[in-house]
């Protein structure tokens, strides 16, 4: 594939939005003061500053990672509960896949005076639609669903997809904003979520920063899409990973790796997700999954419009995309088509920086003269099932690979960055803790909750490839109040594949071991 990277370099120009729009630029981020900001200016000078790190999964069903800069472990935990209460009463009124929901219930009755929070994400989606030319548009919920329901078929029929498309026409939505009632046509169906995850990550932030006004930075990353404010845990700005497009595993390496203050990053493509097993992405033009885009990436100042551009891009030409992200102030983006080509715009190279390789002693594997076979790879899969029991915590999960004389080759995935926690994961911690690459989040697709998948491609942490032979590969969880475990897989490396299973654990469901080739 080819990996050349095509730059766009129109001239800036703004890009005027409607008086309703701007209304809800001005609502979604929260807007300090300048005498509040040189205040906390002072304050941050004289406070030593506390990074906490927080997981959980099943959260929108995916997984939510917290980073709370400059406060104490209780304003922190504060934070986390605000930020979570506000995720949850946001999912009564958005969540499509809920039939108590306040959406359900509009798709449903098709009327009605609905919430401002509602109002306010179906006033914005209409907006994207007009903006893009229709490559956004919310109102494909029921094309959605006999995708679903289609059971694996390659192209719906003809005359349904004609008929669910000529549903979509301009006038079958009517917004009323005085009286924040909706009224639409009796096929249509709703499905912002394109929108609405960013909206709540947004909203979600604003709810910790009223909570607890004195924190100094602060993270929220939903499955991927992240909004970052404030002081970073690296007086360069936050740290956000970019995946690669054409891998995705839990454990891959960023392709690039972003410095981002006071923004958000929202992610669009193929990834973990599918739609009657093709990409989950609809082109609102034919209503068919779309094939040509790998992966979008937007940057902007908001995760909610940032969320719905990376989905307009997928469904436009580069140069239409990039043409509207360089139309907006503040927004960046890159696009990767299926078949390798990147396209960027002109000022996302400045928010790139070179990835610092966190150092770690390494020891050669094995004596062995053969050669890691060509193609190969260790691919683990594992879940972590939500435990019913009080305040549950997702276990702290260590999983690294030594030769046969138990000599540190690399490790594979750290999940929990307490140090007073992660020190129970005490196998990994004696021999090989170290730390660990200062990224502070990744921007990759939407994963089903509590579901990892790792990849062990025979480099060691240098990057050299290490030589065929008898490896192991741990795997040690443990969590606050809870039970602890380590178990092994034996890998004989060699030109064959092979499949282990590992026994479920009280922390940890089963383990699969695939040692394949895939490419």
């Amino acid at each position: 594939m080819s990996s050349a990277v095509r730059n766009f370099y129109p001239i800036r120009k703004a890009f005027r939005l409607s008086p309703l729009v701007m209304a809800l630029a001005l609502i979604s981020p929260f807007h300090a003061n300048a005498a509040e900001q040189s205040e906390k200016i002072e304050q941050s000078e004289n406070i030593a500053t506390q990074s906490h790190r927080f997981h959980r999964d099943h959260i929108l069903g995916t997984s939510l990672d917290i980073v709370v800069q400059g406060a104490s472990k209780q304003e922190a935990k504060r934070v986390v509960d605000a930020i979570q209460k506000e995720i949850s009463q946001l999912d009564q009124v958005l969540s499509t896949w809920r039939d108590d929901s306040e959406i359900s219930a509009l798709n449903n009755n098709k009327q009605g005076n609905v919430s401002a929070e509602l109002f306010e994400v179906i006033a914005a989606c209409e907006n994207w639609r007009d903006k893009t030319c229709g490559a956004f548009d919310a109102r494909l919920g029921q094309l959605i669903t006999l995708w679903e329901q289609s059971h694996g078929v390659v192209k719906l029929d003809e005359a349904t997809r004609a008929q669910v498309l000529n549903q979509l026409k301009a006038d079958s939505v009517k917004l009323d904003a005085e009286q924040h009632s909706i009224a639409m046509d009796d096929a249509l169906q709703f499905a912002p979520d394109a929108y609405a995850k960013g909206y709540i990550i947004d909203r979600a932030l604003v709810a910790a920063r009223q909570a607890v006004p004195s924190i100094e930075g602060l993270l929220v990353d939903i499955g991927g899409d992240i909004r970052v404010w404030g002081n970073a845990p690296q007086k360069d700005g936050w740290k956000i990973g970019v995946q690669d497009a054409f891998v995705h595993t839990d454990n891959s390496a960023p392709q690039q790796v972003l410095s981002l203050k006071d923004q958000a990053i929202a992610f669009s493509g193929q990834g973990y997700r599918s739609l009657a097993g093709q990409t989950h992405l609809l082109d609102p033009k034919t209503g068919m999954p779309l094939q040509q885009v790998e992966q979008c990436v937007v940057v902007g100042t908001c995760a909610a419009d940032a969320d719905a551009l990376a989905t307009a891009l997928a469904a436009m030409t580069p140069s239409e995309g990039l043409e509207l992200i360089e139309a907006l102030i503040g927004y960046e983006a890159k696009v990767t088509l299926t078949d390798g080509q990147v396209y960027q715009s002109s000022g996302w190279n400045s928010l790139v920086q070179t990835p610092q390789h966190a150092e770690m002693r390494t020891v050669a594997a094995g004596q062995s003269s053969a050669k890691w076979p060509a193609g190969y790879q260790a691919i683990i899969d594992l879940t972590i099932p939500k435990i019913a029991v009080e305040k549950y915590r997702a276990p702290y999960v260590s999983i690294w690979v030594t030769d046969a004389n138990k000599k540190i080759v690399r490790t594979l995935a750290v999940w929990g960055k307490d140090e007073k926690w992660i020190n129970s994961n005490y196998v990994w911690y004696r021999r090989y803790g170290r730390q660990m690459p200062n990224l502070d989040a990744v921007a990759k697709p939407s994963r089903q909750p509590g579901h990892y998948k790792l990849a062990w491609d025979g480099k060691d942490e240098t990057g050299k490839v290490v030589a065929a032979g008898q490896y192991l590969i741990h795997i040690e969880t443990s969590r606050e109040h809870g039970e602890h475990s380590y178990q092994t897989f034996n890998l004989d490396v060699k030109a064959k594949g092979s499949n282990q299973t590992l026994p479920a654990q009280k922390e940890i469901g089963t383990v699969q071991l695939n040692f394949q080739k895939v490419n």
